[in-house]
């Protein structure tokens, strides 16, 4: 049955195009148009035209709106925010994501970087990304099956400036730990250079969460590990606090490169 061509959009209605734009992001095309395409056999795919036209798609999908846009603050208001216009469907499947699934103890936070082409004041590029431009996401999801736990979009240094003092991977890690409830829970998060540092360990570790990542060498560490280490020599040592455990080593000759793992896990007694 084929949804009607015009008139008003009916719950009904609705969910049946959000089933068809679901569909879209498994079988993808290089337009919206291919959807409804009949000139190519090879590549038909009816079950698109037996349920929308296709300008009844696409016109639902150009006039959707998450929120009541003339009640939303202006670009020169201090309200203001780029991404106000999705931030309720954000804040919603936020919600929704710890109410059904209860987290095994490893948890990962990273970046993602979601593709697009439209414009907006909050678009990064990323050349390392597979879309390489977009709109950024911090991500705290389970390690074993990657199951997104929380998620909060990134407005640039404009609209998300770093606290004085602190650095913008720790300030990411410490708010997606709290708006997500999972600080004090004996969870052990892992994470990348960007992210980890002893700083971050440090106040996980008052929270009673534990960190392991790599660690960039011009960020604060043991002085034992700014030291010179030889090539394919290994190093183990304690903070001055005695709460962080670092490991610092060098590869072969062939690839020299130094790194240093961060780790509060191996402290537990």
């Amino acid at each position: 049955m084929q949804w009607q061509k015009e008139g008003k959009l009916t719950i009904p209605e609705f969910k049946g195009f959000l089933v068809g734009f679901f569909n879209m992001g498994l079988i993808r095309k290089v337009s919206f148009e291919e959807y409804w395409n009949k000139h190519s056999p090879s590549q038909s795919t009816p079950w698109f035209r037996s349920m929308f036209s296709r300008n009844r798609f696409q016109n639902i999908l150009k006039f959707l709106h998450l929120v009541d846009t003339k009640k939303l603050p202006k670009r020169n208001d201090p309200a203001y925010k780029p991404s106000q216009r999705f931030k309720p469907l954000l804040d919603f499947v936020n919600r929704k994501f710890l109410r059904y699934y209860n987290p095994r103890r490893e948890l990962a936070v990273d970046e993602s970087l979601v593709g697009t082409k439209g414009k907006t004041s909050i678009l990064q590029y990323i050349p390392s990304k597979r879309s390489r431009s977009g709109v950024k996401f911090w991500m705290l999801v389970e390690s074993v099956t990657g199951y997104v736990l929380q998620m909060d979009v990134y407005h640039g240094k404009r609209f998300d400036p770093t606290p004085a003092g602190t650095l913008q991977g720790t300030n990411v890690v410490i708010n997606l730990m709290k708006n997500s409830h999972l600080l004090g829970k004996d969870f052990h998060v892992f994470a990348d250079s960007f992210f980890a540092s002893l700083n971050l360990a440090n106040k996980l570790l008052r929270e009673r969460t534990y960190l392991t990542g790599t660690m960039r060498t011009n960020r604060p560490m043991p002085q034992m590990i700014k030291m010179h280490v030889r090539r394919q020599e290994m190093l183990f040592t304690l903070d001055k606090d005695k709460s962080c455990f670092a490991v610092s080593a060098t590869t072969t000759e062939k690839n020299p490169s130094h790194w240093c793992l961060l780790t509060t896990m191996l402290l537990i007694h």
